[in-house]
């Protein structure tokens, strides 16, 4: 491989397929589990763990010492194309594949989690009743625009978890004068 090339495309298309393949097994153990906010929280834990290899390779490639720029590049990369596929898929599965039944239960299961976290932090009753009301009038629809609007937020999400990996990879060549003092 080559030193300057980005571990980040690899990783990207092999983290998108796992998140894909994960999706195809929550839906086929049931509407229940595909819309557990837990299960949610696992896959992104999941996916940040696997994001991190693309930034270990990239480190491993140049020697053992990454900076920030060089770590956030291929941890990004890889949130970037596994975020783009996961959207794709969404879009085919939910356009094609899916029952309106089965948006009525995504419904349903946001309202449900959403009023146990408000509840959980406290939330005020008449805010819980707004969200609630929000949820309740909101279009579950997948379109092409709604897609690549989840995809967009993605991102957003994805750079920040991507630039906190990326500190917590990153290792600084030390320079002569330190490791003489050392």
């Amino acid at each position: 491989m080559q030193q300057n090339s980005n571990p980040g495309i690899k990783w990207g298309l092999l983290v998108g397929l796992a998140m894909i393949a994960w999706n195809v097994l929550i839906w086929v153990a049931g509407p229940d589990y595909l819309f557990s906010l837990k299960l949610k929280f696992i896959q992104f834990v999941v996916w940040a763990v696997l994001g991190i290899f693309a930034g270990l390779e990239r480190k491993k490639q140049l020697g053992g010492y990454i900076g920030f720029k060089d770590a956030i590049k291929p941890i990004f990369t890889t949130f970037v194309i596994s975020s783009l596929m996961i959207a794709a898929y969404n879009y085919v599965v939910f356009t094609y594949m899916y029952d309106n039944n089965l948006m009525e239960l995504s419904k349903k299961h946001l309202m449900e989690d959403t009023a146990w976290l408000l509840r959980k932090f406290r939330a005020p009753q008449e805010e819980i009743d707004k969200q609630l009301k929000d949820l309740k009038n909101a279009d579950y629809r997948v379109t092409i625009s709604s897609a690549f609007i989840d995809y967009l937020r993605n991102l957003i999400k994805f750079f920040v978890v991507s630039a906190i990996l990326a500190v917590i990879i990153r290792k600084k060549q030390a320079f002569e004068g330190q490791r003489n003092q050392a």
